[in-house]
């Protein structure tokens, strides 16, 4: 870093978002929100820091992973810190967050620029970005599919982690003998709903890994995309 990225990434390592007279703080709010712990939470604020000070010193765009976009997706709803604390008197450059246009030449331009902030992060840092907070682009473009849910209200139950064709091969097959078999000799009300819940579970699994979902980055074209994608910064000029 020259001298003043030092004493610009300084002032932002100092910034603090948890307010100390808050019973429920930034970081807390963070937390149940995403369902992490304290001190997770508290690890991906700190990356949320150093994505902020790449989008103030790259030349060209940036685009965040989807933990350290959730943190800034939170910031921006503290508005006085965001855009007063943080904005103009820490970085004196506004850092916009904008939706994508979406489409597959959006993603792919997306994608690139993840690679470039990934590899800015090490030059900069002088370490790899850890990988529970900042993951490959496979998985950095695929595992954003999010809808926000009533804990209250709702069971939320994980999905098996199924993969290939293969499985979908084996699962289709298998549902198909109990479907097969519950129409050919009356079945019993078990081998039917056994039948149902496998057919069922091969349309969630196929329609959730649709495509259509481009992501976003930080060259004022970005944004949270309509299916759960991501975001980044745009409008580093300052002002």
């Amino acid at each position: 870093m020259t001298v003043d990225q030092k004493t610009l990434w300084n002032k932002i390592n100092s910034f603090q978002l948890d307010d100390p007279e808050s019973s429920f703080t930034f970081s807390h709010r963070l937390a149940r929100e995403n369902g992490w712990t304290r001190s997770y939470s508290e690890k991906v604020i700190e990356e949320y820091k150093k994505f902020i000070f790449l989008c103030c010193i790259s030349e060209t765009s940036v685009t965040p992973s989807d933990q350290v976009d959730q943190v800034w997706h939170l910031h921006l709803t503290y508005t006085r810190s965001y855009w007063v604390d943080l904005c103009r008197n820490t970085l004196s450059k506004e850092i916009h967050h904008n939706p994508t246009k979406g489409g597959n030449s959006e993603g792919e331009k997306f994608d690139n620029l993840y690679t470039e902030t990934l590899l800015l992060y090490k030059k900069m840092f002088k370490k790899e970005p850890p990988v529970n907070i900042w993951p490959d682009n496979e998985e950095r473009f695929s595992d954003i599919h999010f809808q926000r849910i009533n804990t209250k209200r709702n069971w939320v139950l994980r999905k098996p982690n199924f993969k290939g064709k293969n499985t979908t091969i084996f699962l289709l097959l298998f549902s198909s003998f109990f479907f097969i078999q519950s129409h050919s000799d009356g079945g019993t009300i078990i081998e039917v709903l056994i039948a149902i819940l496998f057919m069922g579970f091969l349309f969630i699994r196929n329609g959730g890994n649709g495509g259509g979902c481009s992501t976003s980055g930080c060259g004022g074209d970005s944004g949270h995309s309509g299916c759960g994608g991501d975001s980044g910064c745009g409008g580093c000029g300052g002002d």
